[in-house]
Parts: structure tokens; C-alpha cells; sequence
């Protein structure tokens, strides 16, 4: 504890002395990262360029990793530095305008700090996350002392669905209606402090379950209503099919210890893109299967969505007031929608 005690104080001393400058210029610091413990560190660093990578953070599966570098030709010694520490404690990570800094506590109790300054700090790529893996999708586009871009891959959901404000025939089975989300496949993040703004391209894909005797039915008219299955029919499940694209537009703030906790809300611009039934039924012994399409959806929508999370796990809310399907179809109803996301 002493030994941590004066670490501490030894950095805040060092990131006084980086932010003094001569004159009144101040240069600020920004943490990347503060681990109790890691199983391993290892940091390789060139003139051009410098890595660090800590495992198992805080006896966790998550890895942070950080890659730097520039394009520019630098003239002189091309010496590489290699430094490889298992069971470190005390790990602090942290940028300024000029370097990146690590220190941290060996094995045997030693503190150990490094300096590795930028060969050109106006004009670097950077690479900064965590996650349980190297391949983890995320990159950094720039970064500033209080800015980050991002692009980023999030938000794989499962949950259930309700129609409300349902002015139609339409009654369905709320255990059995589901829906999936992929929030943003690909999109581009920004994080300031504790605060962000996102948005990106995924896919939203939701299937509403009939209740039992009855199937959905589409009528030459071009209605969709939910009709009884003939006499002798048996084993009946139906589904109306609805695939998306969409579009999200989330503000998130993040908080609590470490800010793991966080907090997303925002429009979504729904692309419809396609709809069917499918229904399964058994009659004289035999299986059969319908489907049908071209059900007159209509072209865009567009829902509300909240999020909340804990590191990597949440719960989420989807609202859909607007109608799916056009007005010939007799299908009047919105959706609302909840259940578990991952991948935050």
C-alpha cells in the first residue's frame, strides 16, 4: 500500500512537471488507462512508432492495446526498444501533446516509468482501445486531449415485441414475436469526456408470432388479416416477417466507477426493405408450408431508442409509433419492443 502510495504521488508530481512549460503554455494529460493489476505488459517502440499491450487487466479478460506511429522518415539510430513484464501492478497509461508515458510496479516492487516521445506529433495514426481480443473491430480515426473519433461495430440485440396502438384484427403472441437488431455494423463514434454521439448503417429484423388457431392471410384485395385455420389443419405457426435497414443516431453519456456504466438515446431511420409471411401447418399427414410476399410496406419509418449498459451488457427499449405496412393493407399498429444487447 505505501509502495502504491508513492507511486501515485511520483506520477501527479511527473504530470505537473509535463504540464509546466516556460512561459504560460500548459500541456495537458489525458489517462488512456489505470489497471490495480495485468498479467503481462509488453511495449515495443522505434523512432517511427511505439506499441503497448497489458492483459488481463485487473485479473478481467479484457486487454488494452495502444499502437502509434508516423510516416515520416526519421535520420539516425533505428534502435528498438522491447520491454516484456509479467504480473505488473500499479499499470497508468497516459498522453500528451509530445509522448506517451507508462509506469507501473514490477514483480520484485520496483516502480518502473518510461517516456516515448512522438517523431512527429501533428501528423500520427493512432489506435487506442479495450477489448477481450486483438481482432476486436474498432479503430481510432483522430484524437485530441478531450476528442476521440471512432469507427466502431456495436450493439447485437435480442427481444420481444408488442403491437400497440393497433386499430386492426391483427392479435399476436408476445412470447413469440421477436425481433434482432445489429445497431451499427459499420459507424463512426465521437466521445468527448464522458459524453458521445454516434451514428452508423446496421440491420433490424423483426417476426410477429400469430396465436394459436389462427394464421395471417394475405386477401386479393391486397388486406392482411388473421384468419382460423380450415378443419382438419393442425399444428399451425404463422409469422409476418420484417427486415430493415437502418440508420441510428444515439447521444450517450457514460458513467459510474471507471464510467463502465452508460446511457444511449436517439432517432432511428428505418429503410424497409422487405416483408413476408410464412405459415407452417399438417393436414392429412402431410406438411406444407406458404409464403407470400409483396405486402406494401412502407418505404421509411422511423423509431426512438434507449440503451442502457454495463461494460459490454445491457438492456434496451425500442419505440415504433409509425405504421410498417400502407393503408390497403388494413395493418394499422405500431411496435414496441425490449430486450438484452451486447457488444456496447
Amino acid at each position: 500500500m505505501f509502495r502504491k502510495f508513492l507511486l501515485s504521488i511520483s506520477l501527479i508530481a511527473s504530470m505537473t512537471a509535463v504540464a509546466q512549460t516556460a512561459g504560460e503554455t500548459t500541456a495537458v494529460a489525458d489517462t488512456l488507462l489505470n489497471a490495480a493489476s495485468a498479467q503481462n505488459l509488453t511495449i515495443v517502440s522505434t523512432s517511427r512508432s511505439t506499441s503497448i499491450t497489458v492483459r488481463n487487466l485487473d485479473k478481467g479478460p479484457e486487454t488494452f492495446f495502444y499502437q502509434t506511429g508516423t510516416q515520416q522518415t526519421v535520420k539516425g539510430s533505428r534502435t528498438q526498444t522491447q520491454i516484456n513484464c509479467p504480473d505488473v501492478s500499479s499499470v497508468i497509461v497516459y498522453e500528451t501533446e509530445d509522448n506517451v508515458n507508462i509506469s507501473f510496479v514490477n514483480p520484485e516492487g520496483e516502480t518502473m516509468a518510461y517516456t516515448f516521445d512522438f517523431a512527429d506529433p501533428d501528423n500520427r495514426t493512432l489506435k487506442s482501445y479495450i477489448g477481450t481480443r486483438g481482432s476486436d473491430f474498432g479503430f481510432t480515426i483522430s484524437r485530441n486531449n478531450t476528442t476521440k473519433w471512432d469507427v466502431v461495430s456495436d450493439g447485437i440485440g435480442f427481444g420481444w415485441i408488442n403491437p400497440i396502438n393497433n386499430n386492426s384484427d391483427i392479435n399476436t403472441s408476445m412470447w413469440r414475436s421477436v425481433e434482432f437488431t445489429w445497431n451499427m455494423i459499420l459507424g463512426v463514434k465521437m466521445t468527448h469526456r464522458a459524453q458521445e454521439l454516434s451514428f452508423g448503417l446496421g440491420i433490424h429484423w423483426q417476426l410477429l408470432a400469430s396465436k394459436a388457431g389462427h394464421y395471417f392471410h394475405k386477401n386479393s384485395d391486397g388486406r392482411i388479416t388473421l384468419d382460423p385455420y380450415a378443419e382438419g389443419q393442425t399444428k399451425g405457426t404463422s409469422h409476418l416477417s420484417m427486415f430493415s435497414l437502418q440508420i441510428p443516431v444515439l447521444y450517450g453519456v457514460n458513467f459510474g466507477h471507471k464510467r463502465y456504466c452508460g446511457f444511449k438515446l436517439g432517432p432511428v431511420l428505418n429503410f424497409n426493405t422487405g416483408a413476408h409471411i410464412e405459415t407452417k401447418y399438417e393436414q392429412d399427414g402431410s406438411e406444407y408450408t406458404v409464403k407470400t410476399g409483396h405486402l406494401s410496406q412502407r418505404k421509411v419509418t422511423v423509431d426512438a431508442m434507449a440503451m442502457f449498459n454495463y461494460r459490454c451488457i445491457g438492456v434496451y427499449a425500442r419505440y415504433a409509433p409509425m405504421k410498417r405496412f400502407n393503408s390497403r393493407t388494413d395493418l394499422d399498429f405500431g411496435t414496441f419492443s425490449t430486450g438484452l444487447m451486447i457488444g456496447f
